[in-house]
């Protein structure tokens, strides 16, 4: 249980991949950490999109938490939800899977293979 538990740690808490690197699964670990890194790129770039063009219609004595928050549900945001969304499939996905593979190997090593 020591490797499956360390693998899943690894990538729910740390980096999603890490788990499946840890589990000796390299090229899907990689496919993973790569697909992590392009949805919080385009997140982030999505995100300072929507904020700039919030910030420059929203007159700064009208500007508040609660307006802006406001914005980001609006249904020409949806693309920020899908990819939000997307990040946390693809991160639970890692997790499980680096348990199950984490798991598999531990009742390996302890058959002696």
């Amino acid at each position: 249980m020591k490797q499956a538990f360390l693998a899943a740690l690894c990538s729910a808490l740390v980096i999603p991949g890490l788990g499946q690197i840890l589990n000796q699964q390299l090229k899907k670990g990689i496919i993973m950490l790569g697909a992590v890194l392009v949805l919080f790129g385009t997140g982030v770039v999505e995100m300072y999109r929507i904020m700039k063009y919030v910030l420059q219609e929203t007159p700064p004595a009208n500007a508040n938490p609660g307006s802006i928050i406001r914005s980001l549900g609006s249904p020409d945001n949806l693309a920020v939800w899908i990819i939000f969304g997307l990040f946390a499939i693809v991160w639970i996905i890692s997790v499980v899977d680096a348990f199950l593979a984490g798991r598999r190997l531990d009742r390996l090593q302890k058959e002696g293979r």
